[in-house]
């Protein structure tokens, strides 16, 4: 069981294309749809004009965005 429950309005992060996110492979998103403890529906705050308002769907909770899996998962901020 993870120890933090996604629910709508939190921000988690994603991975993007550097190309289309002013060269960072990640972005913050807000979940806007939560499916289950692992699944949820999200919109990325992009750091560039051309992908600003991007959805994604059904995107899977992974440890680490270093993990494989393409566009389609999520994680948790880091904790400092």
């Amino acid at each position: 069981m993870p120890e933090q429950q996604p629910s709508v309005g939190r921000i988690v992060r994603v991975p993007m294309d550097p190309a289309a996110n002013n060269g960072s492979d990640e972005a913050p998103a807000v979940i806007t749809r939560v499916w289950n403890d692992t699944t949820v529906n999200v919109r990325i705050l992009a750091d560039s004009a051309p992908k600003a308002d991007e959805w994604r769907t059904s995107l899977v909770l992974v440890e680490s965005l270093a993990e494989s899996g393409g566009l389609c998962r999520w994680t948790w901020p880091e904790r400092v």
